[in-house]
């Protein structure tokens, strides 16, 4: 482990969500900081404003919520990911087995996995790769 804290951002309108993933992180590494964000707007204003050494190693990212969903969130990503000097991995996370989705996700270069609600040890396994 590195003595250094790693920040992971949690896009989900689900507050639950929020809940069931800090407490699985809180056991893989103590060193991680999990910044959690119920509209994907306001973690794209967070995006835009943090100071380099802040951004976040990891998004995940819910696919479906209101106003902007993680579809929207990406596009949006795209416009200032050139200003952020490194590529931030995203995993999607969603409760749709929709094969399009799936399609959707493997033809997206900015996603680095999907994983489907709900959150299980294997699934956490793929969320600690990219940490």
């Amino acid at each position: 482990m590195e003595d250094i804290n790693k920040i992971v951002y949690v896009v989900d309108d689900d507050e639950i969500f929020h809940f069931i993933i800090r407490k699985m992180l809180g056991q893989q590494d103590d060193n991680l900081i999990v910044t959690s964000f119920l509209c994907a707007e306001e973690a794209l204003e967070q995006l835009s404003a943090v100071p380099q050494p802040s951004l976040p190693s990891l998004i995940i990212l819910d696919m479906n919520m209101d106003r902007m969903n993680g579809w929207d969130f990406i596009e949006a990503y795209r416009s200032i990911q050139p200003s952020l000097h490194n590529n931030i991995p995203i995993i999607m996370c969603s409760s749709s087995v929709d094969v399009r989705d799936l399609q959707k996700v493997e033809k997206t270069p900015e996603l680095m996995a999907y994983i489907t609600k709900p959150l299980d040890k294997n699934k956490m396994k793929v969320i600690e790769e990219y940490l």
